[in-house]
């Protein structure tokens, strides 16, 4: 994901952040909200992740055995 800046409102500058596939935006705010809702993403995305293979891993091994 890209942080961009996007515009001046009220005074404040304007980022997006832009996810590459499709230039999709999905989030718009200043820059450090930017980059914090880029930290808690990824700590979502890693905690989804790990859950999955923590969710596959009985199932896996009850078809081996």
């Amino acid at each position: 994901m890209d942080i961009r800046f996007e515009c001046i409102f009220e005074g404040k500058r304007l980022f997006q952040v832009v996810r590459p596939e499709g230039e999709i935006v999905v989030f718009t705010g200043t820059f450090a909200q930017c980059k914090r809702f880029q930290e808690v993403y990824q700590e979502k995305v890693a905690r989804s992740k790990h859950r999955d293979r923590k969710a596959a891993r009985p199932a896996l091994a009850a078809a081996s055995g």
